[in-house]
């Protein structure tokens, strides 16, 4: 009956009737072991900055020579790990007419993954994409020796950022990179990639910051995006890696290019990636805050009004009722221009800012009100809606 059934299959398919028997995704209730809950727990106890601002100097421009890059690679090479993933996939032979009567079987493989991360602390934490690590069920990390090979723990994942916090356990202190201020990078300045494209581990590339605040799903529900955009070539395997100024200082974590594309790379700024960390440490996955207000944009007709050098903040253009941002006294009309020392950039960033705030903690809102600057402190709430569904 067995082998009826095999060569009825083959005469399906021969004829085309694939279509009626195909393969799909879905679980397998076989008695074995249940299906892992993926979301990380992350790792309370910890300080929540566990990683080292570099020095307010390295804002300032460095001059290019010829060993600039040599002696760069040297600095960050050494915090910059290859990872590989493992992520076993359970499918099934469907039937969906019920022409067969006997079980359908099920097939299992182990897909692998490539990406790369870098080390913010000498105790092991590490950075990376969240689609790197996301549906992995084994991540194992190549220091720079590649002799060692460690299995790392997904600490914390938020997708909606792009960003994955990652632990690994090491005897001595690890070498790490520290993170610059992404705000006060300018257009037209040297920027450096390093990473694992195709499995070519630590290929260092350089280019431009070509440009800031970039937005790559406009509209899309959830996804907050402020990307920088740099001519450095990122390809597949650099995801989750470093982006660098020439101090080797972290400006950026590299996660998408435009299918295509030559020359046009995007990274998180590491500000975001400043602003993720502690949530991710402290829950494994972003709590998002509330203050109750909607927010417009700052026009360049408002802007001028308000005696503005530029159009930047969030115009408030509701405050509802006994919310947070009520309570304090902001007002309609007010236009945010930074919270505590995070400057607002547009709309976006200032709902971006404020989702990222820790609840239940005071925040400082500076606020342009009357021509006038303000600080109103105020403390936000948990947001009754999850962060990745957009809603505030």
């Amino acid at each position: 009956m067995k082998r009826m059934v095999q060569i009825l299959l083959v005469v399906l398919l021969g004829f085309g009737l694939s279509g009626c028997f195909f393969a799909y995704r879905a679980p397998v209730d076989d008695g074995a072991t249940p299906v892992v809950d993926r979301q990380p727990r992350g790792l309370p106890g910890y300080p929540e900055k566990i990683w080292t601002d570099a020095p307010d100097d390295n804002g300032q421009a460095m001059p290019l020579a010829s060993d600039t890059f040599v002696k760069l690679a040297g600095r960050a090479n050494p915090a910059v790990v290859n990872i590989f993933t493992e992520t076993n996939i359970r499918t099934r032979v469907g039937d969906p007419l019920g022409l067969f009567t006997i079980r359908t079987p099920n097939l299992d493989f182990n897909a692998n993954a490539l990406g790369t991360g870098f080390l913010i602390s000498p105790d092991g934490f590490l950075l990376t994409n969240a689609h790197v690590v996301a549906s992995a069920d084994e991540v194992k990390v190549y220091l720079w020796n590649e002799s060692e090979v460690k299995t790392a723990q997904v600490v914390g994942i938020d997708r909606v950022s792009d960003l994955a916090l990652l632990k690994i356990s090491h005897s001595k202190p690890l070498p790490f990179l520290q993170l610059a201020d992404s705000d006060s990078v300018e257009v037209g300045e040297m920027a450096v990639a390093i990473g694992n494209p195709f499995g070519l581990n630590h290929s260092l590339t350089d280019g431009l910051i070509s440009a800031k605040h970039r937005r790559l799903h406009e509209g899309k529900a959830g996804q907050y995006e402020d990307f920088l955009q740099t001519s450095a070539q990122i390809n597949p395997g650099n995801s989750g890696g470093p982006l660098l100024d020439l101090h080797g200082a972290v400006v950026g974590v590299n996660t998408a290019i435009i299918a295509g594309g030559q020359g046009i790379g995007f990274a998180v700024p590491s500000n975001l990636a400043k602003e993720v960390v502690p949530h991710l440490l402290s829950y494994g996955r972003v709590r998002a805050s509330y203050i109750g207000i909607e927010v417009g944009e700052v026009t360049p007709d408002l802007a001028k009004r308000m005696e503005l050098s530029e159009a930047r903040g969030g115009v408030v253009t509701d405050v509802i009722a006994a919310g947070p941002a009520e309570r304090a006294g902001l007002a309609k009309n007010d236009i945010i221009l930074a919270v505590n020392k995070t400057q607002v950039h547009d709309a976006a960033a200032l709902a971006r800012t404020v989702s990222l705030l820790i609840a239940d903690r005071p925040a400082v809102l500076t606020v342009l009100r009357g021509g006038k600057q303000i600080k109103i402190t105020l403390t936000p709430i948990m947001a009754p809606a999850d962060r990745e569904t957009g809603r505030k």
